[in-house]
């Protein structure tokens, strides 16, 4: 992390002709130990201009990954055949630099074809594009009212996957960072990672 925050920060300075701090804990990563973690941490992402109130919907969220998705997914009413469409979903213009969103893709052809824009095609969730922005969506519509709102019939068999009840996804969205200092998962995801970790020191002092 920090060989590859420390030039982004020394650059930003320079462009931005200041000194000091560029990135907060720029050398510090913190790992996502299950699918609810990286779910949940790209919504609170994918969320923070909401949040922030500079923007209203997912799809008007500049400098951010849905967005990028959005438009991709736009893109592919261009198209007539299911092949061309999928490409350009998994492959778009806009957010092909980014994993695919479903762990399975529905052409496998589609899903293989080798790209130079990306490190790897590998999808990062058990769900579909659609089903993540669905999920997005009703989860940002809380953040914009007084009042919660019932969680979509569409929306609560995603959670069930995720084995995460509708409060329970909601407080790790708001308050992802506070949530999860050093690792982010569920409790039983933690534990097993922290003693694995215990595990690893044990080893290397008596090594």
């Amino acid at each position: 992390m920090r060989c590859l925050a420390e030039p982004i920060a020394r650059r930003g300075n320079v462009e931005d002709k200041v000194s000091g701090r560029f990135l907060e804990t720029r050398f510090r990563a913190q790992p996502l130990l299950d699918e609810t973690a990286i779910v949940a941490c790209m919504a609170y992402v994918d969320l923070n201009p909401i949040r922030a109130g500079i923007a209203e919907t997912p799809e008007t969220s500049d400098f951010t990954s849905v967005k990028n998705r959005i438009e991709d997914r736009a893109s592919a009413a261009e198209v007539s055949t299911a092949d061309a469409q999928d490409h350009r979903i998994e492959h778009g213009e806009k957010a092909g630099w980014l994993a695919p969103i479903p762990l399975e893709a529905k052409r496998k052809k589609v899903r293989e074809k080798e790209s130079e824009r990306r490190a790897g095609n590998k999808g990062c969730l058990p769900m579909s594009l659609d089903e993540y922005l669905e999920l997005l969506d009703w989860t940002g519509r809380q953040f914009r009212t007084d009042k919660r709102g019932a969680i979509p019939a569409a929306c609560a068999p995603i959670l069930d996957r995720l084995d995460c009840s509708e409060d329970t996804w909601f407080d790790l969205v708001k308050n992802f960072r506070k949530r999860f200092r050093n690792e982010a998962g569920s409790l039983l995801s933690v534990r097993a990672f922290r003693s694995k970790r215990r595990e690893r020191r044990a080893q290397v002092a008596t090594a």
